[in-house]
């Protein structure tokens, strides 16, 4: 069983930097990559990223400052690990990544306290070692530059040919999964660099450790291991972008913030596959707003893939019925559109999308939130509409439904139409629930047995007890003349 303070000590690795940087050098057992003991064998590069005299300035600077744990000949001994091999090279996705390890986190008993450009000749002799070859110039002093100079190539958890991947990659649909196993072999490599030390994504793995195995966070007496494979990850972020922003901002602690782009994003995929979920032909995006579009919550579907509208219909035009037999138009048109992982809708025409499939018993949820106008002094000024129209059989403007009001001054209430309910809504609840116009808001819908509760930001709103709908029908997300945002659309069919 998981223990209860390690499932809950996330925010625990700001405090823990500044014990680590009292270790001794059996603290860097997994500094470089672990336990790896594979032969050393060069890594090809038609980049060259280092001089031959930094090189062997590196050297030197190496022997005086590292050499008395990983050896002078970088295999390392004991619990100190080789520092040559591809095994080595596998664990950092851009010499930037190597740079930022070693200059934040090295040496063990000195940690972060040498010059830069010490640092900076210690990588390039640490290249050398590896069998990267030297050119004309030397390694800069520029961590965004080294950034760019990738040691590992998409599509592989081998050492890279030097040459930069700049390539842009799409969302992923649900039901294909949100990574790639080749993405997520590379994060596992990569998080074996950068997070191991503190971290297991090995749910089999012990998490109080034996001092002497030179891994886990410092709490006093104890030495504890942070799990990151368990059923609080999926309940703590719901979807993929909350865990990547997680893991993109906060860390490794050494040098949070500070790894490539690539590698947090194969770091993440790494995680989902070690959270159970499957793989799918295509790598996870480094696309934050596609992210927030995948679910991690048990049980749901995403209705919205972030690329595409996919699984969505259309229908715009006052008073409208579908063409051919009516005036509707049935294609998005410039009413609604996809902006950075986000659906927005003008408000105008009047009409809305709906699910392609119908529910009857169903959990919905989505974040939204309404563009600010100019000229507002307060939220009181905003009269920006919308809403979400539940057990749809027949399209038309407006259709037979039961709609939960869109409406910002009256989110969440019900309208009935033409059919029969009886409801109640909690006004000053949502006073206190609701954020300002322009912040994101989320919102739950539970339709099961009859009732309807529909809830804003965690806060119960309205409760439908009774309502004349037995047969599932679609789900309409209403223009009604405000821009509206929606993202993380999903539902849970029950």
């Amino acid at each position: 069983m998981l223990h209860e303070n390690a499932l809950n000590s996330f925010e625990f690795w700001r405090l823990a930097v500044h014990r680590l940087a009292l270790t001794t050098a059996l603290l860097l057992v997994v500094a470089f990559g672990g336990w790896a003991q594979g032969n050393r064998k060069p890594a090809p590069a038609s980049d060259r990223f280092y001089s031959e005299e930094q090189a062997k300035r590196g050297k030197d600077q190496y022997k005086q400052n590292c050499g008395k744990c990983h050896m002078d000949n970088l295999r390392g001994v004991g619990s100190a690990p080789p520092l040559v091999g591809d095994e080595f090279l596998k664990r950092w996705h851009s010499v930037g990544d190597l740079f930022s390890k070693t200059s934040m986190s090295m040496p063990g008993d000195n940690v972060h306290g040498l010059r830069t450009d010490t640092y900076v000749d210690i990588v390039a002799y640490l290249l050398q070692a590896n069998g990267l070859p030297a050119g004309r110039e030397g390694l800069p002093n520029d961590g965004s530059a080294m950034k760019r100079m990738v040691l590992i190539s998409k599509g592989s958890a081998q050492p890279s040919n030097g040459k930069n991947f700049t390539g842009t990659k799409s969302s992923n649909d649900v039901a294909d999964g949100f990574y790639s196993a080749e993405q997520a072999e590379r994060g596992k490599a990569f998080f074996a660099g950068a997070c191991s030390l503190c971290h297991t994504a090995e749910r089999n793995e012990p998490l109080q450790m034996d001092p002497a195995s030179g891994r886990g966070m410092w709490g006093g007496s104890r030495r504890y291991l942070l799990p990151l494979a368990s059923d609080a990850i999926a309940e703590k972020y719901h979807s993929v972008g909350g865990l990547f922003n997680k893991i993109r901002t906060t860390m490794p602690a050494y040098d949070a913030g500070g790894l490539s782009p690539e590698e947090y994003v194969d770091i993440v995929a790494y995680l989902l596959r070690a959270n159970g979920l499957p793989s799918g032909k295509k790598d996870l995006p480094n696309d934050s707003s596609a992210m927030k579009n995948m679910t991690l919550e048990k049980g749901f579907e995403g209705l919205f893939n972030g690329k595409d509208f996919t699984g969505f219909g259309f229908l715009l035009g006052n008073n409208c019925a579908p063409r051919p037999s009516g005036c509707g138009q049935t294609e998005p048109g410039s009413t609604f559109r996809i902006e950075k992982g986000t659906i927005v809708c003008s408000g105008k025409p009047q009409g809305y999308m709906y699910t392609g499939k119908s529910y009857l018993n169903f959990t919905l949820r989505l974040e939204y939130r309404y563009q600010r106008q100019e000229g507002m002094e307060s939220d009181e000024d905003f009269y920006g509409n919308s809403g979400y129209l539940l057990f749809i059989r027949k399209h038309q403007v407006w259709p037979k439904m039961i709609e939960i009001q869109g409406r910002n001054s009256a989110v969440l209430s019900v309208i009935a139409g033409d059919s029969k309910a009886i409801y109640t809504v909690d006004d000053e609840a949502r006073k206190k629930a609701l954020k300002p116009v322009g912040q994101w808001n989320t919102v739950e819908i539970v339709s099961k047995d009859g009732q309807v509760r529909s809830s804003l930001n965690g806060t119960l709103l309205s409760t439908i007890s009774e309502h004349e709908f037995k047969e599932p029908g679609q789900i309409g997300f209403q223009s009604e003349g405000a821009e509206i945002h929606w993202r993380n659309i999903r539902i849970r069919d029950e």
